[in-house]
């Protein structure tokens, strides 16, 4: 794992949320910088072996969905620092498009209840303005997820 580019992956410190109660706030705060693209949330967790699994496939996903112009956002839910950046750094979850965050617990929580999040992983796509959209979207199935986003962008 020391071979990975350190340059490439890109942990985010919380401060940026610094102080914040508020789920959608929170949210609204990490999706901020990528306002104009679509954003794929993936909310999982070190203790997660369904996570793990399809995290192993996050290059291959990053290839399919190239075309669309895709920001992925990682939020990992309580997960010790050491283990989520050897997750990361194993599975290569990396890329100039790839953001992680290991928020604080209350913080994650608060996210997490926001979405309505009851199970991991859990992934969330957001629109170009900030909003989350009300559509199924599930790593397992990259051709429903390919469609989904060819009729969204129209690509």
């Amino acid at each position: 794992m020391q071979n990975v580019e350190i340059n490439r992956l890109v942990f985010h410190a919380d401060t940026i949320v610094a102080g914040m109660k508020e789920g959608k706030a929170i949210l609204d705060k990490l999706v901020e910088p990528y306002r104009g693209k679509y954003v794929l949330l993936d909310i999982w967790g070190t203790w997660c072996a369904p996570c793990k699994e399809a995290l192993s496939k996050s290059q291959m996903e990053y290839k399919i969905f190239k075309p669309f112009g895709l920001q992925y956002l990682y939020l990992a839910n309580r997960s010790p620092k050491d283990e989520w950046e050897t997750v990361v750094k194993k599975y290569n979850v990396t890329g100039d498009n790839v953001a992680h965050y290991n928020l604080p617990e209350a913080q994650q929580e608060a996210v997490e209840q926001y979405l309505g999040v009851n199970f991991f992983p859990t992934y969330k796509l957001i629109d170009p303005e900030g909003r989350v959209l009300d559509v199924k979207v599930d790593l397992c199935d990259l051709d429903g997820i390919e469609t989904l986003l060819r009729k969204l962008t129209g690509k």
